[in-house]
């Protein structure tokens, strides 16, 4: 080959003018080509071969001999080594008396370098750490023919060893399986509700409420009393803008916004809670007189809750629906027939410790529904381990029913004598106590009156009575039903106070002192305790003591588990007076729970 270089005006150029010189690096060029194409053919074709030989044909790694040239003596097989998990080890497997070969043809007894490909997946790989996990198939049985019997027979018992641990996938693989996992199943177990649930059994002579068709009227309704609240107030505010009052103009709009957003509220709280009622078929009791039924309520009480206290939405907090987890809530009413209902608690009574219940029987201005919560949580705070129990008496459940109550008062008597006779003769309980509130007690004394007169005389229906607050004429108190109840109860006490406002207003609607007054009117009355909470209630109206404050919680959860005098109980002071001794809270107590023995786990 021959170049030849010239030079032309200052610039150098390289250049072949032969065209046999072309031709020549064509034909270099093809022949490296082709080359290089029939190298890399032979190699995959070798890859092929090498990758299709079975593993259990691969030979030993340690030695070259075949096996028929092996001696006579038994040979034990090494160990299968225990596999990292990521990481595997070469197979040692026997060889087959077929041979190996490569693909030029000739044979080969020992071929080390392909021994991790006996640890290639079967199936088809599609992931890095499978190939790199994944154990061949062996079975325990697969032996070499020309192996003896007592190199088998140990192979045989080793291999159910090892094979486990070859096919088992590391950690990090598991929850790549389709099976399911026992940890989260008792995980999911251990989930506790955020609320107890507990369950109270009720008489009522309340009607029910019925609506056509089953049917509630539309939310709209519930939110009717909200905008109209909210047109009001804007006609009014526009009426001293007229004037040009805008000061008074916009607090009136304050003012209209503020009524609109907590009737609104109550509307949709109610039309929720009735909407919940007839999804699970619960009976709703109205405010209408009715005849006595019977049944059970379920009321929740959330985890959080705190003693004296009945949770309910706020509009502070802008809640506008009951929560079991957040409030205490009436989650279902079931009517009971009266042999299941008595059935169903004389149960109820027998599982108790002590073989007892806990009557409850609500005063004015209260619903069944309030009623059924405040049992509840009563017996929640008392930690009372007997059936509760509750008689709602159709109460209208508004401030300016008192009229209406007082008349039901007196009317529901005759009903709620025989729901105790009844309780008394069918619950099976040893005990029976029972709370009767503000002008519960008017039912409660009538009811009395009429039981002292058909039971034998100074039998022992009741153990401990408790009168929390009683709007009853105080003459006829101490006269007519203070005689019958001694008679009818192991031990009676009699909680008043002097800033009770509700009883001020019965005061000065009916004329006459109250019972559960204090003052120069006290009642002292013999085999009654008289205690005055005057000292420790300091809530506004002064009047739901029995269930708010966590000191008169305490005492009532030391009569009913130890009946213990009133001098017994460290938190007491006597005080005497003309008309004899009666006792009043120690202001060191006021809405502290007692770290007595006898003290309640309040919660």
């Amino acid at each position: 080959m021959r170049i030849k270089v010239w030079t032309m005006s200052n610039n150098v150029k390289y250049a072949t003018n032969s065209p046999s010189n072309s031709r020549y690096w064509e034909m270099v060029s093809l022949s490296l080509f082709l080359l290089a194409i029939f190298l890399g053919c032979a190699q995959d074709k070798g890859e092929q071969e090498v990758a299709s030989v079975d593993p259990n044909d691969a030979p030993y790694a340690e030695s070259a001999a075949p096996v028929d040239d092996a001696p006579a003596e038994p040979v034990l097989i090494p160990q299968q080594p225990k596999l990292a998990p990521d990481v595997a080890t070469p197979q040692m497997v026997p060889q087959s008396s077929q041979g190996e070969f490569y693909p030029d043809g000739s044979k080969s007894a020992s071929q080390p370098q392909y021994a991790p490909r006996s640890f290639a997946p079967e199936a088809p790989a599609t992931s890095p750490n499978l190939q790199r996990s994944s154990a061949p198939k062996m079975s325990q049985y697969s032996q070499p023919q020309a192996m003896p019997m007592e190199v088998q027979q140990p192979q045989a018992m080793e291999a159910p060893q090892a094979e486990p641990r070859m096919m088992q996938a590391p950690a990090e693989m598991q929850p790549m399986s389709a099976e399911p996992q026992p940890e989260a199943v008792q995980v999911e177990e251990a989930i506790e509700e955020p609320f107890d649930v507990v369950e109270v059994f009720y008489g009522t002579d309340r009607a029910p409420m019925v609506w056509p068709g089953g049917v509630l009227p539309h939310k709209f309704h519930a939110l009717l009393p909200a905008i109209t609240c909210v047109i009001l107030g804007i006609a009014v505010a526009l009426l001293f803008t007229k004037f040009k009052q805008y000061i008074i103009a916009g607090l009136t709009m304050v003012v209209a916004a503020s009524g609109a957003v907590v009737v609104g509220q109550e509307g949709w709280i109610q039309y929720h809670k009735y909407d919940r009622f007839l999804s699970n078929d619960s009976v709703v009791y109205g405010k209408e007189q009715g005849e006595l039924q019977l049944g059970t309520c379920k009321v929740s009480i959330p985890k959080s809750h705190q003693a004296g206290q009945l949770e309910s939405p706020s509009v502070v907090h802008w809640e506008f629906k009951e929560k079991p987890e957040d409030h205490v809530m009436l989650m279902e009413v079931k009517s009971k027939e009266e042999q299941e209902f008595f059935d169903m608690l004389k149960v109820r009574v027998e599982e108790s410790p002590g073989r007892d219940l806990l009557i409850f029987i609500h005063g004015y201005n209260v619903t069944f529904e309030d009623a059924a919560r405040r049992t509840a949580q009563i017996t929640h705070d008392l930690d009372f381990k007997g059936a509760p129990v509750f008689f709602s008496w159709p109460s209208q459940g508004e401030l300016l029913g008192y009229v209406t109550d007082r008349g039901n008062s007196f009317w529901t008597a005759s009903h709620l004598k025989e729901f105790l006779l009844k309780v008394h003769q069918h619950s099976g309980a040893q005990s029976v106590h029972l709370i009767a509130h503000s002008m519960g007690n008017r039912a409660f004394g009538a009811a009395v009156e009429s039981l002292a007169q058909d039971l034998e005389q100074n039998q022992k229906i009741f153990n401990e009575v408790i009168l929390a607050a009683p709007d009853v004429d105080a003459r006829v108190f101490q006269e007519k039903i203070a005689p019958s109840l001694t008679g009818l109860a192991q031990h009676v006490t009699l909680y008043a106070s002097q800033n009770d406002v509700a009883l001020m207003a019965s005061r000065a609607v009916n004329g006459y002192p109250r019972a559960g007054d204090v003052g120069a009117n006290i009642l002292i009355l013999n085999g009654i305790d008289t205690i005055d909470v005057t000292k420790i209630d300091t809530s506004l109206m002064g009047h739901a003591y029995y269930g708010d404050n966590t000191t008169v919680i305490s005492d009532i959860y030391a009569l009913m588990q130890n009946a213990r005098m009133p001098i017994q109980r460290q938190w007491l002071r006597d005080i005497s007076s003309p008309g004899g001794m009666y006792w009043y809270f120690d202001p060191q107590y006021n809405n502290s729970v007692t770290r007595t023995p006898a003290s309640p786990p309040l919660r």
